[in-house]
C-alpha cells in the first residue's frame, strides 16, 4: 500500500511527491484547478485522438466536469493516493499533456499513465515525462521495485516509450475494450529498480 503521507517540521502533511518534476525540454507540475482553461484546450484539441484510446475522452468534458477532475486530483495528490501532473513545454510554457503515478492492481508497483497534445506529439515529450514520473517513483517510494506502463497494443505510439526507457515487455494481457481503438489486447512494460 502507499505511503499515506510524511510529516513536515511544522507538523504539517505533505505530499510524498514534489508539486514540480522536469525532464529536458518539459517539466510537470501538479493539477490544480486554475489550469483549467489551458486543459480544456488541450483535451479539445486533441479529442480526435485521444477517445481512440482513453475512456475518459469519450466525449469533449464540459469546464465544470473537468474541474471537478481536476479538484479531485488536487485532494487526491495531496491526501497520497494519486499523482496527477500536466506537461509543459519549456521553450513555450503552453500545457502539452498530463501524465501521473498511480497505485492500480499492485500495492507494491505504481504505474504511470501519460497522453501528449496531437500538435506535439513526436516530440520526445512522452518519453521525457514517462522518465520524470519513473524516477520519481523510485526516489521518493524506496521500497518500489518496479514501475508498470500499460497500452493497447494498438497504441503503438504510446507503446515506443517504455522501451526507450529501458521498460521490458512483461506480458500481453487481455483486457476490456473500452474505446474504438482498443483491441482487447493490453501490453504491460516493466522497469527493475
Amino acid at each position: 500500500m502507499p505511503p499515506v503521507g510524511v510529516k513536515h517540521r511544522n507538523n504539517l502533511w505533505m505530499a510524498l511527491l514534489p508539486d514540480r518534476l522536469s525532464d529536458g525540454d518539459i517539466y510537470l507540475r501538479r493539477w490544480r484547478p486554475e489550469i483549467i482553461d489551458e486543459m480544456l484546450e488541450a483535451v479539445e484539441t486533441s479529442q480526435t485522438e485521444l477517445r481512440f484510446w482513453m475512456p475518459w475522452a469519450q466525449g469533449t468534458p464540459s469546464r465544470e466536469e473537468l474541474l471537478r477532475v481536476l479538484t479531485n486530483g488536487q485532494e487526491l495528490f495531496d491526501a497520497n493516493k494519486e499523482w496527477n501532473y500536466v506537461i509543459f513545454e519549456n521553450s513555450s510554457g503552453e500545457l502539452v499533456g498530463a501524465g501521473g503515478l498511480h497505485f492500480m492492481e499492485d500495492p507494491d508497483c505504481p504505474e504511470i499513465g501519460y497522453w501528449i497534445r496531437t500538435d506535439r506529439t513526436g516530440r520526445g515529450y512522452a518519453t521525457a515525462a514517462a522518465r520524470a514520473l519513473a524516477d520519481a517513483a523510485f526516489r521518493f517510494f524506496p521500497d518500489v521495485q518496479q514501475v508498470k506502463i500499460r497500452m493497447d497494443q494498438a497504441n503503438v505510439a504510446s507503446a515506443a516509450v517504455p522501451p526507450k526507457l529501458g521498460f521490458r515487455l512483461l506480458k500481453v494481457e487481455d483486457r476490456e475494450i473500452k474505446t474504438e481503438g482498443q483491441t482487447g489486447k493490453g501490453l504491460v512494460w516493466v522497469l527493475d529498480r
